[in-house]
């Protein structure tokens, strides 16, 4: 896979990515401009890339509101549905911005849950009323200009958003 750095395990020999005590570790991208990290996989840990994401693209409130709801529920999937919110999950999160204050950002997982169904990032065609899941997907899709995913399903995946910050949500 040329020009896609698929993350390590955070366990184990790999000790140069480690998130400790929940601080995310940063790593140098390949692409000047872009700012990336790993962080622990806790729920705990979402309002902290939040955050730093927000603080990451420089721009201001207004302007990162958008990111970080769109960033918030990438994040909060990645945990909920792969090996990334297990025992030694990360998750890894990038934020480029792009001429025009659009922002575009991508959350890696760990891969799969051992021992359950290997599942990729779709919109489902209805959501269950009296369930409390399954509108974080429809909301990324409205509020992004763009969103897909790449990966090979049973491996890592990465969700990427393409975020106007300029976009009127009146409309």
């Amino acid at each position: 896979m040329s020009g896609f750095e698929v993350p390590r395990p955070r366990c184990g020999h790999s000790q140069d990515r480690r998130v400790v005590g929940g601080l995310p570790v940063r790593v140098k991208s390949r692409r000047a401009g872009v700012a990336a990290a790993y962080f622990d996989g806790a729920p705990a840990q979402v309002g902290r890339i939040r955050t730093w994401c927000a603080g990451a693209t420089g721009l201001d409130e207004e302007a990162n509101a958008l990111v970080k709801l769109v960033v918030s529920e990438l994040v909060t999937n990645t945990v909920i549905h792969t090996a990334s919110g297990g025992r030694c999950g990360r998750v890894r999160v990038t934020v480029e911005v792009l001429p025009g204050r659009v922002v575009l950002v991508s959350v890696t997982d760990d891969g799969p849950r051992a021992l359950r169904p290997v599942t990729v990032p779709v919109l489902t065609d209805r959501i269950d009323g009296t369930q409390p899941s399954g509108r974080g997907l429809r909301l990324v899709a409205a509020l992004a200009e763009k969103w897909w995913w790449t990966g090979c399903p049973g491996g890592p995946l990465t969700v990427w958003a393409l975020i106007d910050t300029d976009r009127d949500l009146d409309t």
